[in-house]
């Protein structure tokens, strides 16, 4: 039986993975000292695993048809980048303002654009290169680099997070012509996971309920957002789903103000807003030449 979805349902999705990403910075505040950055790796990257087996098991195949793979070095090397680019991207949520972190997240899809040629041998046209330079001066901004003497060091925990996810991100076009999504998933989470042992070794910090409780809460959220993010854009065109995916920004000033009472700097706003329009700037570029080649 056929189960018809509206056509609504992808942008929920995207907008559902915006909420959980949010969520699973909103727990890791509020865990702050209770667990070691190893811990969080362990948690975050175990219930990975979990999910991407569990669903295995229903798949036709079970498990053996995830683990199944030609291409092991560049799962491996998917999978060593994500456990720095995760590492970072924890202490800059851990360190940094709910909506400054947020949005240095989105210059990962900079990231991207100047990456492609060198990685991918793709060209890169005018309008693109115009609006990565827009959308770098929002960073510049966002970030405060402009200023040295008032810049706080650790939105390079964001930036660094972003530049290594902009290559993962290329090698996961590379791997998607021949992988599953659940194949991709499960040896980044199988590699972040064992590089979070040794370190959990010698940084172990004695989980009491409360800890336990909200890592489990932000692994459990931070899964469940890539895993809608995932199933939205197997759903729908990446173009039609681009806006949706601003509403962590939303999410990200709303629960900040409230939980953390974070200010919201205006440099912050203004390098948002740069970025937000470089990208959907990008989307509608990417569209309407699509448009333009149909006929």
């Amino acid at each position: 039986m056929r189960i018809y979805l509206a056509p609504w349902f992808p942008a929920a999705m995207m907008v559902a993975s915006a909420l959980m990403g949010t969520l699973e910075a909103v727990f890791l505040r509020l865990l702050g000292n209770q667990a070691s950055q190893a811990q969080v790796l362990l948690f975050r990257s175990g219930m990975q695993l979990l999910l991407v087996a569990g669903v295995g098991a229903t798949m036709t195949g079970g498990l053996a048809a995830v683990l199944r793979t030609q291409r092991i070095r560049k799962h491996l090397l998917r999978g060593a980048l994500a456990a720095v680019s995760w590492w970072c991207y924890f202490m800059s949520f851990k360190t940094l303002p709910l909506a400054l972190a947020t949005t240095l997240t989105f210059s990962s899809q900079l990231f991207v654009l100047l990456l492609v040629w060198p990685m991918l041998r793709e060209r890169v046209t005018r309008p693109q290169r115009a609006s990565t330079l827009v959308g770098f001066l929002g960073v510049l901004i966002a970030a405060g680099i402009w200023n040295p003497m008032a810049l706080d060091w650790h939105v390079f925990y964001g930036l660094t997070s972003a530049l290594l996810g902009a290559v993962m991100i290329l090698i996961t076009r590379s791997l998607s012509f021949t992988e599953r999504t659940e194949t991709i998933m499960f040896y980044m989470g199988l590699v972040v996971f064992l590089s979070a042992i040794p370190q959990c070794l010698f940084d172990w910090t004695p989980l009491h309920a409360q800890g336990f409780t909200l890592l489990t809460l932000m692994a459990l959220a931070g899964t469940l957002g890539a895993w809608l993010m995932v199933e939205a854009y197997r759903r729908a065109e990446a173009s039609a789903l681009a806006p949706y995916g601003y509403a962590r920004l939303i999410f990200a000033a709303a629960l900040g103000y409230w939980l953390f009472a974070d200010s919201i700097a205006p440099t912050t706003i203004a390098g948002a807003l740069l970025i937000v329009a470089s990208n959907l700037g990008l989307v509608l570029f990417v569209a309407r030449n699509r448009k333009m080649a149909a006929p």
